[in-house]
């Protein structure tokens, strides 16, 4: 039987290391869903981090598994390839983050006036109508909203939420009518834990992953951890590039952070990154907002214990043992969290790990996101 056809519009892509959520999520789909669908990624040869191409030549293709990814300039050049493509003979189109003026925004108007014809086109936000991601230039991002009412952008698309919250922000940011589906999102790495240890007792090691920004409350922690009247330490896995908030908190670092020794580790490779979190004892993630946060549901498929803000969808961890989402207007009650973990003897903490294992697997089930996609992409 020939697969249907694929093609994911999304402007940033591996090896770049910037907009890893999405692009991590791009990349776990394509990895679930290869044997169903034959995906084709277009994508921009730029990496957002350093401004200059990824490639040597404009137009780059690869194969990643069964799936292509094509990798296009910016500008009227990529345009132009994006134009053909879009013209191909693909079943489903599914356009990432409307906010893109570079290839989502282009994609969306390109099948506002039939230049995609008969194809399903779905939209996926990536968390885009976050109070905390529409707070940034909010009055740019709410002026494009009413727009897309006005102009009726997203007739005939179908947005695809990674959770019921995302639902809601969806709807609540636009006039019209959307026509919304809940999916999910795939986990890479589910339920694996590549060593079984003890924690040590009288030690409290953190762990935070995600890029140094405003929507990651980088300040927070740190403010957080300064409280802290153990020894402990905290490690920073994430880009830090050269914006006025990423400064900050380097120099909140350098005036000192108490008991508590902080290191920016910057930017792993996945495998690199996830050998050293089992190490850990604790993720802290106080998040102002995430529609998934996968750098959470990876610690949680590790057996690390999480202790995030109630501003993810996974705000139930406390039911499970598995960690604890606590309200961000109460930061006491993060430094008692962290304080009681560093209280933890092996066993106490090889429970809470356990309950983080269980939670993965009960909450993150693949089959079921499987099922989702196939039905929605049809």
């Amino acid at each position: 039987m020939t697969k249907k056809r694929v093609l994911i519009i999304y402007r940033s892509f591996f090896p770049s290391l910037s907009h890893l959520g999405p692009a991590t999520a791009i990349r776990n789909l394509l990895h679930n869903m290869s044997e169903d669908y034959d995906f084709h990624l277009v994508t921009l040869n730029y990496d957002f981090t350093s401004g200059v191409p990824m490639f040597e030549t404009q137009l780059h293709r690869e194969r990643m598994g069964t799936a292509t990814v094509e990798y296009i300039p910016t500008g009227i050049a990529g345009l132009r390839v994006l134009f053909d493509r879009v013209r191909e003979d693909f079943d489903v189109v599914d356009i990432q983050c409307a906010f893109d003026p570079l290839v989502a925004i282009p994609t969306l108007i390109l099948n506002r006036l039939g230049f995609l014809g008969n194809k399903r086109v779905f939209h996926t936000p990536h968390g885009i109508f976050m109070d905390v991601i529409m707070s940034a230039s909010a009055l740019k991002k709410r002026l494009f909203c009413r727009l897309a009412d006005l102009i009726d952008l997203y007739r005939g698309v179908i947005h695809l939420a990674g959770s019921p919250a995302e639902v809601h922000d969806i709807r609540r940011n636009h006039l019209r009518s959307q026509n919304v589906l809940m999916v999910s999102q795939f986990v890479e790495g589910g339920a694996l834990r590549l060593t079984r240890r003890e924690k040590q007792p009288a030690r409290l090691r953190m762990a935070m992953v995600g890029r140094v920004t405003v929507q990651k409350n980088v300040t927070f922690a740190l403010d957080i951890v300064r409280r802290l009247t153990v020894a402990s330490s905290l490690d920073i896995f994430g880009e830090i590039d050269d914006s006025a908030y990423a400064k900050q908190c380097i120099e909140m670092v350098r005036a000192g952070t108490g008991q508590c020794d902080v290191t920016f580790k910057g930017n792993l490779p996945k495998d690199e990154l996830f050998a050293q979190l089992a190490d850990y004892d604790v993720l802290l993630h106080p998040t102002l907002g995430e529609n998934f946060g996968h750098s959470i549901v990876e610690a949680l498929s590790l057996g690390l214990p999480v202790v995030i803000s109630d501003r993810s969808p996974w705000t139930d961890v406390a039911a499970s043992n598995a960690g604890w989402a606590l309200s961000l207007s109460a930061p006491n009650s993060f430094v008692e969290k962290l304080e009681a973990i560093h209280a933890m003897g092996p066993e106490a903490w090889s429970e809470l790990s356990e309950g983080a294992l269980r939670y993965s697997g009960a909450t993150f089930d693949a089959r079921a996101t499987s099922d989702r996609y196939r039905q929605a992409y049809g």
